[in-house]
């Protein structure tokens, strides 16, 4: 990668937190303006505010998928949203969805998870040259625009087209030996995220999701909400695929097809076996949700409590955006070892829609705070 290009704006639309994070990290090197979308509902209002030069949309989100939106947006009355790039995230690039994103409006699309030089090569391709800056310390280098097609032929004959960057993710670990965690392959995570410390945060997100997760899949299963379910566990095989958890992945995978093929027999017997392995991952990554907390803003407790009371009063009069905006502000604060727990249990009732539970944790965690 011998290119920059500050002046390009970006947005990037998934409902998964982790994918958000790891398509912004891949990016970051570009210098570009960089928003995030958590929905469709979401992407189309920064649309209309903000006059992107690319969209990265996800394919499968709950509510208003990636297709929808797309073509949603597509008919806006301005030849800008006829016209600007959108870039399909799937990690199902078969050629009957390929062709469902043509039809949408989609102008291309990159498989999950992205390899960094396909990234690369997709802004290459769909942003006007007066925007790349070609790194003057790289421009003797440019005439191998060879560089890219040399990367895409290792990865088309099984090697890994983004040594590069994750050489300089090893680089980030200062060439410490990489953990032993059980069912993870540190070298396939850090290939995936770009670099060991983007794996490392991500192992803590993870942590921090398997609460909710579970939540949500039992759940879809209990309702019978089996597109639901399909979605949730299709965005998980991603995920999991991305920290290294190789056999994970493919459990989530192999539930995905019965949830395309409505195969609801083997979904629900398997499925409180997969939810007793994702529980077994908290354990093993603990640490790195640890760690992600202390490195969070420090606030007082009164500021807490604040946010915890936003959360409550959202759930109360069950506004939905609301309770979003204000966990999302929530978790940007580290919370004491003594709410730790009690911070798990809340997302899980956020996400579940558990407004009591919500009432009684929030309340729980404020006695906590208050206390001298």
């Amino acid at each position: 990668m011998n290119f920059t290009a500050p002046e390009v704006s970006v947005l990037i639309v998934d409902d998964n937190e982790i994918n958000l994070e790891v398509t912004a990290g891949l990016l970051e090197p570009l210098q570009m303006k960089i928003d995030m979308a958590d929905s469709g509902k979401r992407a189309l209002q920064m649309a209309q505010k903000t006059r992107y030069n690319l969209i990265f949309m996800d394919h499968m989100m709950p509510g208003m998928d990636g297709v929808e939106t797309t073509k949603r947006l597509r008919c806006l009355a301005d030849e800008y949203y006829r016209t600007v790039p959108i870039i399909a995230l799937t990690a199902n690039a078969l050629e009957d969805v390929r062709d469902e994103f043509r039809k949408a409006g989609m102008n291309d699309y990159l498989a999950k998870p992205i390899e960094p030089i396909d990234i690369y090569r997709c802004v290459l391709k769909w942003i006007p040259r007066k925007f790349i800056v070609i790194s003057k310390q790289n421009a003797a280098a440019s005439k191998n625009g060879s560089d890219a097609a040399a990367a895409g032929r290792k990865k088309e004959n099984g090697g890994t087209a983004s040594a590069g960057r994750m050489d300089a993710g090893i680089a980030d670990g200062k060439n410490m030996q990489l953990p032993d965690l059980p069912g993870i392959n540190a070298a396939d995570g850090i290939r995936y995220t770009g670099s060991e410390k983007m794996w490392r945060k991500l192992l803590g997100d993870f942590y921090k999701l398997i609460d909710s997760k579970v939540c949500k899949l039992e759940r879809c299963l209990a309702d019978g909400l089996i597109r639901d379910y399909t979605i949730e566990v299709h965005a998980l095989k991603n995920t999991a695929r991305m920290i290294g958890a190789a056999h994970l992945s493919e459990w989530f995978f192999k539930m995905e097809k019965c949830g395309k093929s409505e195969d609801v027999e083997t979904i629900t017997r398997e499925t409180p076996g997969l939810i007793r392995e994702l529980r077994h991952y908290k354990e093993i990554l603990r640490p790195y949700g640890e760690e992600n907390n202390r490195n969070k803003r420090v606030v007082s407790a009164e500021e807490l409590i604040l946010q915890l009371t936003a959360v409550r009063d959202a759930v109360d009069r069950f506004d939905l955006d609301k309770v979003d905006e204000a966990m999302q502000k929530l978790e940007q604060y580290r919370i004491p070892e003594s709410c730790g727990g009690l911070m798990d249990v809340l997302r899980a009732a956020v996400t579940d829609v558990k407004s009591r539970e919500v009432m009684d944790t929030v309340e729980r965690m404020t006695a906590i705070l208050r206390k001298p």
